[in-house]
């Protein structure tokens, strides 16, 4: 994965922005307006904000992803995607993203909201990374195991050894206690 490089939109871009939003039906604005249509005037004003707020969002891309940088402290949201629209579930990407973006030393965690909160419109993720890098979640593992490759497990059974109780594994944390810890 290349490293990533600030994007700056162009004027095409936020004018293409700008009507695509004009070019909506008032029933769009609806649910920005408490359920009521808006009159010309405010439909011109709320477009002309949607599109400086849009134009002003820190956009990053690399040759895989494109990610927009959008804070709501105590948080800063990555929302993440792929320029080919598929899936990105690396979680090594997703790691190597919120470092290079925010901080190695920044906790950021993956929501999956209750059913009345779910935002799914594509393939599209959102890392919430807190803003301060000395906070730390109050769960998680508490010291650092990493192995070059991921561990392959058959069973829980380490390959090198015969299968019995002491030499089975059950997380990640097991592997580090039992056969190093990584680098």
């Amino acid at each position: 994965m290349m490293p990533f490089k600030k994007i700056e939109p162009s004027v095409a871009t936020i004018m293409e922005n700008r009507l695509a939003l004009l070019q909506q039906p008032g029933e769009f604005f609806q649910r920005f307006f408490g359920g009521r249509t808006p009159t010309l005037t405010e439909r011109v004003l709320f477009v002309e904000q949607s599109v400086q707020r849009m134009s002003s969002q820190n956009i990053f891309e690399n040759d895989v992803y494109h990610v927009e940088i959008n804070y709501a402290p105590p948080f800063i949201n990555l929302d993440i995607r792929r320029h080919d629209a598929g899936n990105c579930k690396v979680w090594r990407d997703l790691q190597q993203i919120k470092n290079e973006l925010v901080g190695p030393e920044h906790e950021a965690v993956e929501l999956f909201p209750a059913e009345s909160r779910l935002v799914d419109t594509a393939n599209q993720y959102h890392l919430w990374v807190h803003v301060s890098s000395d906070f730390r979640f109050p769960f998680g593992y508490s010291t650092r195991c990493v192995f070059d490759e991921p561990a392959t497990y058959e069973r829980g059974i380490h390959p090198d050894r015969e299968a019995s109780a002491t030499n089975r594994v059950t997380s990640g944390e097991d592997v580090c206690v039992q056969y190093g810890t990584g680098r």
